[in-house]
């Protein structure tokens, strides 16, 4: 079953929103912005693969990178298709020019599920990225 794009094009808004609060502290000597970077943060997924099938209790390996000249902020959210959030994370990024995605979650599911792993990652010039992947998770 999927979902209108604007219904998820609203997630992707709200869950950039939470990146966005915890906007860093700018010191005086450390400038975070730079009117000349537009490049987006990259990222390459390499697990779990789309439309993979899992059984409750399985762990789902979620694995990748994330590249950009100066990160700022990183969301992994496993969601149902209702938008509930099953796992989150938000691992810390900060300056960073590379980050190994690294993450496991044992699923817990009592019905049939449609979930979508969604990694959003933003620079600090609010160059914003995000990956999809959909998955089936069985009870």
């Amino acid at each position: 079953m999927n979902k209108p794009f604007f219904i998820r094009l609203c997630y992707g808004i709200a869950l950039l929103s939470l990146l966005t609060m915890n906007a860093c502290k700018k010191d005086d000597d450390h400038d975070h912005s730079s009117s000349s970077d537009s490049d987006k943060p990259v990222i390459t997924m390499s697990s779990p693969s789309d439309s993979m099938m899992y059984n409750n209790g399985d762990t789902m390996y979620i694995k990748g990178t994330v590249t950009d000249n100066s990160l700022h902020e990183l969301l992994v959210t496993v969601t149902d298709a209702n938008d509930s959030i099953l796992y989150s994370q938000a691992p810390v990024v900060h300056d960073l020019t590379s980050y190994t995605i690294d993450m496991s979650w044992k699923t817990q599911v009592g019905n049939h599920t449609n979930a979508s792993i969604i990694v959003v990652a933003e620079d600090h010039n609010a160059n914003i990225s995000s990956d999809t992947i959909h998955v089936h998770i069985m009870p």
